[in-house]
């Protein structure tokens, strides 16, 4: 066996930093605990992020948007070149746009050059006037400055008004109370703690006194914006190359995007406009960053503004984006995506992983899956959980729905035993599986295509070339069926497919024996297939792992001595138990063979996902209490390994052996954070000047830590959650039924997540 390689040897050790910073369960949730002792989270309301996108038609590009103000009233104005614009008919999954505002038909010939929220109404500027629609139009100065193109509200509806040099001060009465002028001014800003306004010019930051003096407090080069802070004396100063608070005047440069165009204190938080996007300053120093199309219509930002219900106005190029904050408990999340399923991804009762708006939202596609069966179980688990724990009728009735999808995988081949990957109605007969194969699907990754026509109708056909992932997705959901039915009926359908899979396969000597009469080239658990790779190649650990999970359950459901002989067979005269029991660490990359250098170039994910389905089956039912010990050992040693990915899914899974320490807090925020848009919008992060990049390694870990999953490319669970960036329009939508819905309810059933709370 070859030594660990240096890279292995060094992840290890940033694994072990990693740890170090795992944080305990939070304090609001110590000294609560389930019956078996682990730790519980109480679902109380947590604050939910989302945008709503209003976009710049293509006509409108043209314009030019300047400024943003909203009011009481909850309406919302934007400045463009070409008058005042509102958003129009936006909604989370349906994009508005900006149209003319024709609310005050008097407003409509004026040129307006710069708006504002004052006392929560809008003010306006023109050529003429500072004014008004609130107070009963009683705002209405003359200001004599007719290239005016800046305004400021002061105390007592007092207004500072500039051409960009000259200056006037105006009181409500419209008369004179200070004249004066300063070259260059692009910003101005009332700052109340100091009474005072603060001048922005490219080259420096100067106050307005209320005596009518002018004192520059800050030089510099390619200064953007400043933003007076709350009751201090602070000022934050945007420029070119990230930003200073005055009056430390330290350059911050580790932000999101140092080229900052605006700088806005909204509910107490500092937020910045840059030419890449917005970000927020957090209490902890770090920043939560909002950028790309899940968030913005474009990523260079003009203005920022507190919108109305809890909601933040991001002005850009393209568009306004409107981030919400919005209380949800997690139940309340959840119930959100159940929806959204039930909408957009069940297919003849699949859950289909991933649906096409080709047309946009209303327009969900669905096809068939490569792995129909792998995330059908998920979302079929998902159900029988919420059903154990909340008696719902309708998560028992998608259950049974969906399972009828995943028996008829194995009653339409016209093989007792053998399922399909999917199934389609009227579609087409086609074979792939010709001359080089086998060498087109280990380089393209894609397994090869047969259609068949269905054993149960001519009219419909189904995939063959089944895999390792698609049994352990038919024994993840057979086994929880068995487990949580409680309709007779049901579970012995599925104890006959149960038992028909495995006896097929152990029957063919641990193969999948495909409709040609092959084995399929991923379903193979023959020890002269698995012991032939060396051992550092992570597909010896993993069939080991789960052919003995497998066989365990056949044996405790059906009984059948076969199942239980062959599981000692491999264990005992083929080391499959010293196979999955082989430590996480000395997986990694070998150039022994061709198939073993495939394999082994980078961590495989979709190997996480098995594994961890799997051992649903490897755990609980080991033979003996010396075996479940193994197994636990085995298992905590593949979770430790990931716990910087901060998984809820493989920490609830880690959870069901009865740990006590799983990562609860790391798993809340996993399901807090994941985004309400599911959509495959681009995202890009690898740019970013706040985040630290490891060098290139196995896992593919692109940082020390894990950014929040609100700014990450969509994470699946046999996906690279460390994956920075990604391209993608908004044109796929992935199912929640999988990715969140499974380790919410599973949490819920392990008793680890409370039910929620009453909101205050």
């Amino acid at each position: 066996m070859k030594k660990p390689s240096a890279i292995r040897i060094i992840l290890f050790l940033l694994f072990l930093v990693a740890l170090t910073g795992c944080s305990s369960q939070p304090d609001s949730d110590r000294g609560i605990f389930n019956k078996i002792g682990q730790p519980v989270h109480v679902d109380k309301p947590f604050v939910q992020d989302y945008s709503i996108k209003f976009y710049l038609s293509e006509e409108q590009l043209e314009k030019e948007l300047l400024a943003i103000s909203s009011d009481r009233n909850n309406h919302i104005h934007i400045l463009s070149e070409k008058g005042i614009l509102v958003p129009d008919n936006g909604s989370l999954f349906y994009s508005g746009g900006l149209i003319r505002d024709l609310s005050y038909t008097p407003l409509l010939p004026k040129k307006i050059a710069d708006i504002i929220t004052y006392k929560n109404h809008t003010v306006y500027l023109d050529d003429k006037h500072v004014f008004s629609n609130a107070w009963a139009g009683r705002i209405q100065i003359d200001h004599q400055m007719p290239d005016a193109r800046i305004v400021a509200a002061g105390p007592d509806f007092h207004f500072l008004v500039s051409n960009g040099s000259g200056m006037v001060y105006l009181n409500q009465s419209g008369d004179k109370l200070w004249e004066g002028s300063l070259d260059g001014v692009r910003e101005i800003k009332f700052h109340p703690a100091k009474n005072r306004f603060i001048l922005t010019t490219s080259n420096q930051v100067a106050e307005l006194t209320s005596s009518g003096t002018i004192n520059t407090l800050f030089e510099g080069k390619n200064i953007n914006s400043a933003q007076p802070l709350g009751s201090s004396e602070n000022i934050a100063i945007g420029t070119d190359q990230g930003y200073i608070i005055f009056p430390d005047n330290e350059l911050v440069t580790k932000v999101p995007w140092p080229e900052i165009n605006c700088i806005k204190e909204i509910n107490g938080d500092l937020w910045f406009g840059s030419t890449r996007g917005a970000f927020k300053l957090n209490d902890n120093g770090q920043y939560s960053y909002y950028a790309g199309e899940r968030w913005l219509p474009g990523d260079q930002v003009i203005a920022l503004a507190e919108g109305p219900e809890n909601s933040v106005l991001v002005l850009t190029d393209k568009g306004l984006g409107q981030i919400f904050f919005k209380e949800m408990t997690l139940e309340e999340k959840a119930m959100f995506f159940e929806k959204q399923v039930r909408e957009k991804n069940i297919r003849y009762g699949f859950n289909c992983s991933v649906s096409r708006l080709p047309e946009g939202y209303s327009t969900a596609q669905m096809g068939p899956q490569p792995s129909d069966n792998l995330w059908t179980a998920m979302y079929i688990a998902s159900q029988l959980f919420r059903y154990k724990v909340t008696g719902s009728q309708e998560a028992k009735i998608n259950a049974y729905e969906s399972f009828e999808a995943m028996e008829r995988l194995h009653t339409i081949t016209g093989i007792e035993g053998l399922f399909a990957r999917s199934f389609e109605r009227d579609h087409i007969v086609v074979n792939t599986k010709t001359e080089g194969w086998e060498n087109r699907e280990l380089t393209s990754g894609s397994p090869a295509l047969i259609w068949a026509r269905g054993a149960d109708h001519p009219n419909w056909t189904f995939r063959s070339t089944a895999s390792s992932d698609q049994a352990v997705g038919q024994m993840f959901a057979l086994t929880l069926i068995l487990e949580l039915a409680d309709d007779e009926e049901w579970k012995e359908r599925a104890l006959e497919l149960l038992d028909n899979m495995m006896s097929y396969i152990v029957n063919n000597d641990l193969y999948i024996i495909d409709i040609d009469g092959e084995p399929t080239l991923w379903g193979k658990w023959n020890p002269d297939y698995v012991n032939a790779f060396p051992t550092s190649v992570g597909d010896r650990r993993l069939y080991s792992s789960n052919i003995i999970g497998f066989l365990q359950t056949a044996y405790n459901f059906t009984g059948k001595t076969k199942f239980k002989d062959k599981a000692y067979e491999l264990m005992e005269e083929h080391g499959y138990l010293e196979n999955l029991a082989r430590p996480i660490i000395e997986i990694g990359r070998t150039d022994e063979d061709k198939l073993s250098k495939v394999l082994s170039k980078e961590w495989n994910h979709s190997d996480d996902q098995m594994y961890f389905l799997g051992y649903w089956g490897l755990y609980p039912y080991a033979f003996t209490p010396e075996l479940k010990e193994q197994y636990y050992d085995a298992i905590h040693d593949h979770w430790n390994i990931e716990r910087p990915e901060r998984n809820a899914l493989w920490n609830f899974i880690y959870a069901m052996t009865g740990a006590r320490e799983f990562d609860l807090a790391e798993s809340i925020d996993f399901l807090q954070q994941y985004p309400l848009d599911l959509r495959n919008w681009s995202v890009q992060n690898s740019h970013r000047h706040d985040i630290e990049l490891l060098p290139d390694n196995f896992r593919n870990q692109s940082t020390p830590e894990l950014l929040p999953l609100g700014e990450i490319p969509l994470h699946r669970h046999n996906g690279n959650i460390f994956q920075l960036d990604r391209a993608g329009n908004g044109d796929h939508l992935i199912s929640a039924g999988d990715v969140w819905l499974l380790p919410y309810w599973m949490g819920r059933y392990l008793e680890i997540i409370s039910a929620p709370e009453t909101k205050r």
